[in-house]
């Protein structure tokens, strides 16, 4: 019997140590304790980086998308003190209380005299100076006189004929004078000779009537709203030949030259009027091989387009000329100007209009608005 008890005590014991692994139980009131189990790291990371991959493409999908989209965004009259320090906004015009008149009607009177960003979205009212007029009181009549297509350097220094050159009677000068001079058979006769396929001779016809019919003495604002094809011509903004000061303010082919001549003849009929330039906003430039680019990097002849309508600032040294800063003044920019600009990559949509409309209207309506 003992040697059967030793034999299986044997046999027990062989068996323990035949399977090391094998969980002994609870014997002698002592538990036993399982290893924790140590993750796969490299596995987990193989694993995971194909999805963060995946979730980080699609967010800069949407990010783009949403940058593509832009935001409308209209001009408050907090965020004026917030632009302040970034735009060359020169606002110095007298307050209607402060200008003396024989007589009075109680209505300011605004000319505008520009091109194709003011002249688009008239014939359904969506147009700048229309959203502008919206925004003013009803105290002011607005005469808008753009024109599309035209610019406002002359082409030429000297006068030619309507058939030599009909272009240059709808620039600024030639319109400021023969308004001084109440006769516009020129332009009449020019538009005989213009391309009917480029331009509305119908909207031309149009300005010629209002003009007409204007008198310059009772003009209290004058706007001159010309956007940037000057610049995109190569037109000069000054004369870079000559240092006279005659051949700076007299030069019509210069941005200067047919400002400051164009405020002179207005001034002599009526020095209480008022001027106001308002510098283009963002827009593209055309390359030599017929690409969009950045205004604010490409130099067409005379700088890009802000070094170009510099030149305007200078107007506050002889006529006072108020200066209105679009090009920095409104949220137009390379990084979003898909947005707020028609094909052309120039003239604003109804986004745009509306953006610029309500920065004007910011700025100059306790001019045109107060009590005369």
């Amino acid at each position: 019997m003992a040697n059967n008890n030793s034999d299986r005590n044997r046999n027990s014991a062989s068996q323990r140590s035949s399977n090391p692994h094998r969980p002994s139980g609870n014997s002698g009131g002592h538990s036993h304790k399982k290893k924790k189990r140590v993750p796969n790291y490299p596995r987990i990371i193989a694993c995971a980086l194909p999805v963060l991959l995946i979730i980080c493409v699609i967010v800069i999908i949407l990010r783009i998308q949403v940058w593509n989209k832009g935001k409308p965004y209209i001009i408050t009259e907090e965020d004026i003190e917030s632009i302040k320090l970034d735009t060359k906004d020169n606002i110095i015009l007298m307050p209607p209380s402060l200008i003396a008149k024989d007589s009075d009607d109680g209505v300011t009177n605004v000319l505008i005299l520009g091109n194709d960003s003011y002249s688009e979205g008239i014939s359904d009212g969506s147009g700048i100076i229309d959203l502008f007029e919206k925004g003013v009181s009803d105290k002011v009549e607005i005469y808008n006189c753009s024109l599309p297509g035209s610019y406002l350097n002359a082409f030429n220094n000297e006068e030619l004929s309507p058939s030599e050159c009909p272009e240059d009677y709808f620039t600024l000068f030639w319109l400021a004078f023969n308004l001084k001079w109440k006769d516009f058979s020129k332009q009449k006769e020019a538009l005989l000779y213009l391309d009917k396929d480029k331009y509305d001779i119908e909207r031309y016809e149009e300005v010629i009537s209002t003009l007409e019919g204007l008198d310059i003495s009772n003009i209290d604002v004058v706007m001159f709203c010309y956007d940037g094809h000057d610049y995109r011509a190569g037109h000069q903004p000054i004369n870079f030949n000559e240092n006279s000061a005659d051949a700076q303010t007299e030069n019509l082919q210069t941005l200067l030259g047919a400002v400051y001549t164009s405020v002179y003849l207005f001034n002599y009929d009526n020095p209480n009027t008022q001027y106001v330039f308002v510098s283009p906003a963002f827009c593209y430039a055309i390359d030599d091989d017929n690409k969009k680019v950045s205004c604010a990097m490409y130099d067409t002849g005379y700088g890009t387009i802000e070094e170009t309508f510099n030149a305007a600032r200078r107007l506050t040294d002889y006529f006072g000329v108020s200066y209105i800063d679009l090009y920095s003044g409104v949220l137009i920019n390379e990084d979003n100007a898909d947005n707020y600009l028609e094909d052309d990559g120039i003239t604003p949509n109804k986004n745009g209009r509306q953006m610029i409309a309500d920065r004007l209207v910011t700025l100059l309506k306790d001019r045109l608005t107060e009590s005369k």
